[in-house]
């Protein structure tokens, strides 16, 4: 053995002494504060182990253990010695041995954090791939800063709280790391990495849907980034109404059909119910450009040159090019006094609304006219609500009442009378 090497042996053999004699203690004998404590210690106790995993497999790379005849097996690269030695696979040990090299040799403070406990692993992947991306104008003083700041904001050094970023929020502030030494960097910076995991997800993106057999289906799926989260907004309206809400005049509401508190109906199936309103709402001869009305923040040099990035509502970021394709596909109808007449009372001629009934409607609503519901007037079905079609009821527009689905379902229901109040507002009672 080294000199020295017998030191790390003794000295890891030690640890695990010490962590094996941690686990033969009861989790019960610790109080709260205690518990805390120790989950802290071992989350950075597992920030080292696996530094100094990458350090021992960055110094086998760079010495080709692999090759050697005696100590390698013959292996054919080190990622395959590593994964027989360790029992685990190549592929996951690939991007290990990578890891490790790049702090071995360029990024000594990610390298010294997480050595220290103080980065988590996933955190240590966003900083050295977001370093990795630089461009190529940038030098190595720039690149020591951004990463140095990326660092400070992951472990929460010299914040109020302490607390860092999680690799989540940590990967989003990592597309901008340059902006504290050059905004002009941090723009081309953002640009290639967006551009990056967009064609990436595009790659990763799949949806698979198996028949049950018993009246149900189910699914896995992977989307990109901003498909995902425009799909979450979506479901996150449909998943109204609130039980409790405010009329027109901000007063309190509280709509009796919604599910209430200590209902067993959790938010996962809540989402459910939202997912299949939105698949019943969609178009069934044809799919032209989208309706939805799309709010994008983006400078105007950053649309024209295409540098940087855009800002979606939901707090996404996509590229200057992603935002000139939304802003071609996003629908918007403009309501004009005076303009070419169009009929707007079909009487009995008409089961359904026309596109002409409910622009008209829109003017009026926003969203379901139901007290307290938020959900926008797009994802309305009019009601025939002073007197439904089936018994003589015209299909105009003093018989339309924009409704959700999920209120538009109640005022089919038979325990359920919506009423409209002095105020204009419709609210449903029970029927006793």
């Amino acid at each position: 053995m080294a000199p020295g090497g017998s030191l790390v042996v003794d000295a890891l053999a030690d640890a695990r002494r010490g962590v094996a004699a941690a686990g033969t203690l009861s989790a019960g004998l610790l109080g709260t504060g205690e518990l805390s404590a120790a989950l802290e210690q071992v989350a950075g106790l597992e920030s080292q182990a696996t530094a100094l995993r990458l350090a021992l497999s960055a110094e086998a790379q760079a010495r080709r253990v692999a090759e050697d005849p005696v100590h390698g097996g013959a292996a054919t690269a080190t990622d395959a010695w590593w994964a027989g030695l360790l029992g685990s696979t190549r592929a996951s040990q690939a991007a290990g041995v990578r890891l490790g090299e790049l702090l071995a040799t360029k990024y000594a403070v990610t390298r010294e954090a997480f050595a220290a406990g103080r980065l988590r692993a996933d955190q240590v992947r966003v900083i050295v791939n977001a370093a990795e991306q630089a461009p190529a104008r940038a030098t190595s003083g720039q690149l020591a800063t951004a990463e140095e700041v990326l660092v400070g904001k992951a472990t929460g050094e010299g914040t109020r709280s302490g607390r860092g970023m999680n690799a989540k929020r940590l990967r989003q502030a990592a597309r901008r790391m340059f902006d504290p030494v050059d905004p002009g960097l941090a723009d081309e910076h953002e640009q290639a990495m967006l551009t990056r995991e967009c064609k990436g997800a595009e790659v990763e993106t799949y949806l698979s849907l198996h028949d049950n057999g018993d009246g149900t289906w189910s699914g896995r799926f992977r989307v990109p980034e901003l498909h995902g989260s425009l799909l979450d907004t979506v479901l996150g309206r449909l998943t109204s109404p609130r039980r409790v809400g405010r009329d027109r005049t901000g007063a309190p509401v509280v709509d009796e059909t919604a599910a209430g508190v200590g209902e067993s109906v959790s938010f996962p199936e809540l989402q459910g119910q939202a997912w299949c309103e939105l698949i019943e709402h969609l178009p069934s001869t044809g799919h032209a450009a989208a309706t939805a009305s799309v709010l994008v923040t983006v400078d105007l040099a950053g649309l024209l040159d295409g540098l940087g990035a855009a800002r979606l509502e939901s707090g996404v970021r996509v590229t200057a090019g992603e935002a000139r394709r939304l802003a071609c596909e996003a629908g918007l109808v403009s309501a004009v006094l005076g303009g070419r007449s169009e009929p707007l009372d079909l009487g009995r001629e008409r089961r359904l609304h026309t596109t002409a009934q409910r622009r008209a409607l829109s003017l009026v609503h926003d969203s379901c006219a139901v007290a307290g519901c938020e959900r926008p007037f797009s994802w309305c079905e009019i009601h025939h609500h002073r007197l439904a079609w089936s018994k003589g009821g015209r299909t105009d527009l003093g018989n339309g009442l924009p409704s959700c689905g999920h209120h538009h379902r109640r005022a089919h229901d038979p325990g359920w009378d919506l009423r409209q109040h002095p105020g204009g507002e419709h609210r449903f009672h029970r029927r006793r």
